[in-house]
């Protein structure tokens, strides 16, 4: 008999967030592309990743908020990032970024700072270790600007 490790549900939440970036990279692409891709299932993955459990719970929330909020995300995200437009910025980071925004200062699930870290592992895990600096600037300004805080929180309402 094998005991779990002591963050076995971080390890869950984790997981959970991965394969919500990967679903959603694969809903954008196909729209940005205007080509009829297959939507990721994340059971697929999972079977190949030895059938690890992941946190459906927060899968399913980070897809339905990014989904529901997007353009109001994507104009924060304008608003953090003017040298960016959406369209140069590389697809994983933006929907890592969605998914940060959505997750910590909207759904308010999870708190800011332990959804910052994820965001910056998960981008060094499916994009770059360049960017995750890139992750970092536009979370942290999130974290510092009360009034971009409210106005995301709004949008939950």
């Amino acid at each position: 008999m094998t005991a779990e490790p002591k963050d076995a549900n971080q390890d869950k939440r984790h997981l959970a967030r991965i394969l919500a970036v990967q679903f959603l990279f694969t809903k954008f692409s196909s729209e940005k592309d205007s080509k009829n891709y297959e939507v990721f299932e994340p059971n697929s993955l999972l079977s190949i990743i030895e059938g690890k459990n992941f946190n459906k719970k927060l899968y399913e929330k980070i897809i339905d908020g990014v989904i529901e909020h997007k353009d109001k995300i994507d104009e924060i995200i304008f608003k953090l990032a003017p040298a960016w437009p959406l369209n140069q910025i590389n697809l994983v980071s933006l929907i890592v970024l969605r998914a940060g925004i959505w997750e910590a200062f909207i759904g308010k699930v999870t708190p800011e700072k332990v959804v910052i870290n994820e965001a910056i592992e998960i981008e060094k895990l499916l994009s770059s270790q360049s960017s995750s600096a890139f992750i970092n600037g536009v979370l942290g300004k999130i974290l510092f600007d009360k009034d971009i805080q409210k106005l995301l929180y709004n949008l939950k309402k």
